[in-house]
């Protein structure tokens, strides 16, 4: 039995286009650190964290005075640092505990797919940071790609009465 050269090709096109669209770009489609926080040696949330970029046009508020593990820490492809500003309130309420994050970082082209395009990645070169609140930060992965894999560990300091 043949099959008419236009019923193959509609099937051909067809297995084609639905085997392109199952390629969702992966979950996170843009290359962001991810910054775990931690407390000594454990995973833990930071109460009352607020996280902001210096410098960036608009709001650049990512966190605003919420009790997280984690955050994705954006890159602009056009500049080689971005900086932020991590901030909580003290022990006592009555004044607030603030660093500077910076990352200085090349901005790599990526081409992923058709579907998805050119995307960048980014090449984490240094990291450099203040020490109020924060007592280290450990780059994990120098190559932030679009995987959900934590980049930078950041160790903040107890804050006690």
């Amino acid at each position: 039995m043949r099959f008419p050269l236009h019923i193959v090709a509609l099937i051909l096109l067809i297995t084609a286009v639905t085997a392109c669209s199952n390629d969702s770009c992966s979950d996170n489609g843009n290359s962001l650190p991810l910054a775990t926080f931690y407390v000594g040696n454990n995973q833990q949330s930071i109460s009352t964290l607020s996280i902001m970029g210096i410098g960036v046009p608009g709001d650049s508020l990512l966190v605003d005075s919420m009790s997280v593990n984690e955050a994705y820490l954006p890159l602009r492809a056009s500049t080689s640092t971005t900086s932020y500003a991590l901030w909580r309130p003290s022990a006592d309420g009555k004044t607030s505990v603030s660093d500077t994050l910076t990352l200085e970082y090349k901005a790599v082209e990526y081409f992923h797919s058709i579907e998805c395009g050119v995307m960048y990645n980014f090449d984490i070169h240094k990291v450099s940071y203040t020490t109020h609140g924060i007592d280290s930060v450990v780059l994990l992965t120098p190559l932030v790609t679009n995987a959900r894999t934590p980049a930078l560990r950041i160790h903040f300091t107890t804050l006690t009465p």
